[in-house]
């Protein structure tokens, strides 16, 4: 495998891992400055906007974003285009729970569309969408 592909991987990874354990500056700092994250219907420009609009989380809420089939089908030295699904796992207690939250079952399948791109020598994500939701809890 590409090693470039390889680390546009990662990044993926990493954002969605920051996004679960809260890790709000080290997820935008895998960001293009011109990134465009569709999100919750909306479009955030930027790492400023996409900092802001976690900072809106509830703090209680216990979320993981399981990123899976992960398969670049677009790539050159300076772009690389990666497609995936992501199962949502969510539980909101409403107060701080130690230890393990109740499993209720998978949430939603979104599909998953990265552009990264480079940046400074490093690949940063540019554009994110997991608005196209496949399967539905609570449709």
């Amino acid at each position: 495998m590409n090693n470039d592909i390889k680390q546009c991987e990662n990044q993926v990874m990493l954002f969605f891992r920051y996004l679960d354990e809260c890790k709000y500056d080290a997820l935008v700092a895998l960001l293009a400055p011109d990134a465009r994250w569709h999100r919750q219907g909306k479009v955030l420009e930027g790492p400023a906007q996409v900092h802001a609009a976690l900072m809106q989380r509830s703090p209680t809420m216990k979320i993981a974003h399981v990123i899976t089939n992960l398969a670049s089908d677009e790539y050159d030295a300076q772009r690389c285009s990666i497609q995936a699904y992501m199962l949502v796992v969510r539980h909101e207690p409403g107060r701080q729970v130690a230890g393990p939250v109740p499993l209720n079952g998978i949430e939603s399948i979104r599909r998953l569309q990265i552009r990264m791109a480079q940046h400074a020598g490093r690949w940063m994500i540019s554009r994110l969408n997991a608005e196209d939701t496949i399967f539905a809890a609570n449709p």
